[in-house]
Parts: C-alpha cells; structure tokens; sequence
C-alpha cells in the first residue's frame, strides 16, 4: 500500500513538473518577443519628450489596467475552481456574472478618466502644451484597450481554472507578433497617438486568443449585470489584496530609484535596466509555477482538511524550491555577461554594464524569496483570506524601506546595494511566511532537503562567480560569453541534479530508473 502511495505521489510530481515546464517555454516564447517588440519600438520613436508623453500615456492606462485586471484574474481563479467542482453550469453562470460587472465598472473607470484627460486634469506632470496634447491624444487613443484588457484577463482566469495553464503564455502571441512586423515597416512614418491607438486595437488579438479555449469548453459569455450580489464584493475585496500584493517588487523598484536619484548620472537608467531583464525572467519562471499551482490548490482546499492542505503546499513549495535556488543562484553570478550581451554598445558603455550588472545580479539574489511569496499568496488566497498577505507584503515593503534608507546614510558610494536591500527584505519575508504557514497547521517543515538544495546551489553559483570574475571577466565577444556561460550554466545545473539526486522533483528519470530496478 505505501509502495503504491509513493508511487501515486511521485506520478502526481512529474505531472505538476511537465505542466510547469510546457507552461515556462511558452511564456518565455512570449517574453522573448516582448523584449524584441520593445527594441524595435525604441528603434523607431527612440527617447525624448515626445516618448515620455506616450509613455506616461501608456502607464497610467494599459500597464495599470493590466496590473489590475490580471490581480482579479488570480482573485478570480479560486471562485471559479471551486464553482466547478460543485456545478459546471453553475460555474459558467458566476463567470458571467463577475465579468459582467466588472465591466460594467471598468467602463465607468473609463468614462471617468477620458472625461479628465480630455479636460486637461492629467496633464500636471507636462509643462509644455505640445507635450501635454500629445499625452491627451494618446491617453486618449489607448483608452478604449481597458474593456477589452478586463475582460481578456476575466476569460484567462475562468480557462486557467479549467486547466488552460498555457493560455496566458499565448495571450500575447499575435499582440507582438503584428506590432513586431508593423514598427519596421511602416513605424517610422506613424505618429505617437497613431501608434497608440494601434497598440489599443491589438488587444482585440489578445482576446481573440481566449476563443478556442471558449470553444472547447463550450462556454458562452451572456452579459449578467447584478451588482448587488454579495459574492461579487467578497470577490472585489479579494482583488484589490491581490493587487496590493503583486505590486511588491514594482513598489520596491519605485523605491530604489528613488533612494538612487542623488547617486552619479546612469544609476537609475541601471535599475530600469536590470529591472525590464529582471521582471521576465522572474515572471517567466515564478507564474508559470502559480499558474498550474494555483487552481490545483484551491481544490485541494476544498477536499483536504485544513492541516492536510497546509502540509500539501509545505510539500509543493520545497520541491519548487530545489528549482528555483540553483537558477537564482546562476542568474547572480552571470549578471554582468548577461547585461553586456543584452545591452552592451552604443551609448551604453561597459561601465554601464558594470553597474547594471551589479544591480541584476542582487536582485537575481532575492528571486528565491519573491517565488516564496508569490505561492504563498495565492495559497491563503484559496483558502479565503488576504490579510496574513497584506500584512507580509507591507512588512516587506517596510523593511525595503528601511534598508534602503540605511544603505542611502551609510554607503551612498554603493548604490547598487539598494538592490541587495529589496532582495533581502523579500528572503525574510518569505523565509517567515513559509514557517508561519507551516506551524499554523503544525507541518514538518522540510529542513533537510532545503538545507542541501541551500548548501549547493551556493556552492555552484559561487564557483561560477568565482570563474567568470578569474577567467572571463575580460571576454569582449558576445557570442563567446553566450557559449561559455551559457555551458558552464548547463555543467551547474546537471551537477546539481546529481548531487540533489531524488531530492529534486524533476527526477521523472529517477522515477523510471527506479521502478525498472524494482521490476
């Protein structure tokens, strides 16, 4: 019996790793096209007034609008898993439902906000009236993307919870894909607020891309408004915690600028620069774990007695965690070659490599922690309660705070370590609401296991380190860094599954080699 009980559990494990690992390559599919949609972009329109304004345009409507929307998507995900073990129909009915009325308030936000910008009331930030009317007209143009945003990532979360963990990675495929072959051809004969407006229209894309997981699942949106429904604003108060909670690590970037902005000329331009590498990376690695983890734990919620559950994600988590260490570790130490074949030349000169490495390679250091309290959120979001998150996520940003403020009094020479900073406040934060959520439910925590998965991937990071600072460290060839780093990479990861052995989770090879021994 416990043979085939083991045996069932490491069945379940290597299913979990495969959706896990069809789930990373496609998302990072869509990063790598985002980032070349983004060269291409500053190809074209290049830096200046005129691209603040479209900028500034661009975040206070689609980048907010998506933070939200993809917050309620996760708030989302819960409701629906659950509504779906009880009633497929009744499940579809809650969909429209909540969609329904969050659209009906997205597009009151909507109303709201074209009537100030077309008022000038958003236009404070611009002192000269050419560059405040083209933040009007582009604000404008991409107003219109915030209905189709909300109810693309509303969709996303209804299919995620039906088991369409590779959708999100999807989403943005032809979005890209259309902006990547117009900006050559015709971007530079386009205004901004024309390339705005088309940028607003390729959202359509993305949510034509939910319609063949509609199809399959034979679901039909129905509009259902019913604002007075209590499940609704129990679900609304669920999103704006999850909006709080995935805006940490932009919460504590904003704050490192902003305790960097009296350092030498460049230091901010590094921050942002390690931060647009850092966010897909950690992103591609971090979500596409909670994408197949997450509606898995709002059934095991509601079919597990609550010790049981705990326990589960204490077991889930560590065998996440054995991934995540080895690679933070790696990312660490070849932050710099990996800045300098990104970003390297031009105006962009090696001292600038130099510090931006530094600074991606201390946020690289914290990834570990982020990963922590990322899963750990949407743990406590299946089981209904936001408020150990909220409070874990200010006492995060807190601590970033006052480390920041340390670092800015007593070693302002060294403002890469703002980095180290956020990554330390994200280590101890997770480190704590790991061992709070297991001993709530009086969990053996897997000390061992991650002691060693600790021991090595320190072990191999610092050999790494150790050996591009003695012997590569004065490469100029990207194409050399690529392959030499890019090998001794592969070399540490293998090595550690070796010495982790069946510690890790990913050993579908173990598994196979065991059962053919036992046979």
């Amino acid at each position: 019996m416990e043979r085939k009980t083991g045996h069932k559990e490491s069945e379940a494990d290597n299913k979990i790793v495969r959706a896990i690992t069809s789930t990373t390559c496609v998302m990072l599919l869509a990063k790598l096209l985002a980032m070349v949609r983004s060269m291409l972009q500053a190809r074209v329109f290049g830096a200046g007034a005129d691209v603040d304004a479209f900028t500034q345009a661009n975040n206070y409507s689609i980048i907010l609008f998506s933070t939200v929307a993809y917050a309620l998507c996760v708030a989302a995900i819960p409701l629906f898993t659950q509504k779906l073990l009880a009633d497929r129909e009744g499940c579809r009915r809650t969909a429209n439902r909540l969609i329904s009325n969050t659209l009906v308030l997205i597009l009151l936000a909507t109303f709201v906000l074209a009537v100030l910008a077309a008022t000038g009331g958003l236009e404070g930030a611009f002192s000269q009236e050419e560059t405040a009317r083209l933040f009007r007209q582009c604000f404008l143009a991409l107003l219109p993307a915030l209905p189709v945003i909300t109810l693309t990532y509303l969709f996303l979360g209804l299919f995620q919870s039906m088991g369409h963990y590779t959708l999100q990675g999807t989403l943005s495929f032809l979005y890209n894909l259309v902006l990547c072959a117009v900006l050559p051809l015709i971007g530079h004969r386009m205004s901004l607020s024309a390339y705005a407006g088309l940028t607003a229209a390729c959202w359509l894309l993305q949510l034509a891309m939910t319609f063949p997981a509609m199809k399959k699942e034979r679901y039909r949106f129905r509009l259902s408004v019913d604002l007075r429904d209590r499940e609704y604003w129990s679900f609304l108060r669920t999103g704006a915690a999850s909006v709080f909670n995935s805006s940490l690590f932009l919460l504590c970037y904003l704050l490192n600028t902003q305790f960097a902005s009296g350092a030498a000329g460049g230091t901010i331009s590094s921050f942002y620069y390690a931060d647009r590498l850092y966010e897909p990376l950690t992103t591609t690695l971090i979500y596409s774990v909670s994408i197949v983890l997450f509606p898995q734990f709002s059934q095991q919620y509601r079919q597990m007695e609550p010790a049981e559950y705990r326990q589960h994600v204490v077991h889930v988590l560590k065998n996440t965690l054995l991934l995540v260490l080895p690679v933070s570790l790696l990312f660490a130490a070849f932050g710099t070659p990996v800045i300098q074949v990104l970003f390297e030349g031009g105006s962009f000169t090696h001292q600038d490599t130099l510090l931006c490495g530094e600074v991606f390679s201390l946020y690289a250091l914290g990834m570990a922690g982020f990963f922590m309290l990322d899963i750990l959120n949407k743990a406590y979001y299946a089981m209904g309660r936001t408020l150990t998150p909220i409070c874990v996520t200010a006492g995060a940003l807190a601590l970033c705070a006052l480390l920041n403020g340390l670092t800015r009094a007593f070693l302002p020479e060294t403002p890469q370590l703002l980095a180290a900073g956020t990554s330390l406040a994200f280590l101890l934060a997770g480190i704590g609401m790991y061992a709070g959520f297991a001993r709530r439910g009086g969990c053996k925590m897997p000390i061992k296991q991650l002691f060693w998965g600790v021991l090595f991937s320190l072990f191999l990071g610092g050999g790494a380190f150790w050996g591009y600072r003695r012997f590569l460290s004065e490469l100029t060839s990207k194409v050399t860094l690529v392959a030499v780093c890019g090998g001794i990479g592969l070399v540490c990861l293998a090595l550690y599954l070796v010495l982790m052995g069946p510690m890790v989770p990913t050993q579908i090879i173990w598994s196979k080699l065991k059962r053919k021994k036992a046979d």
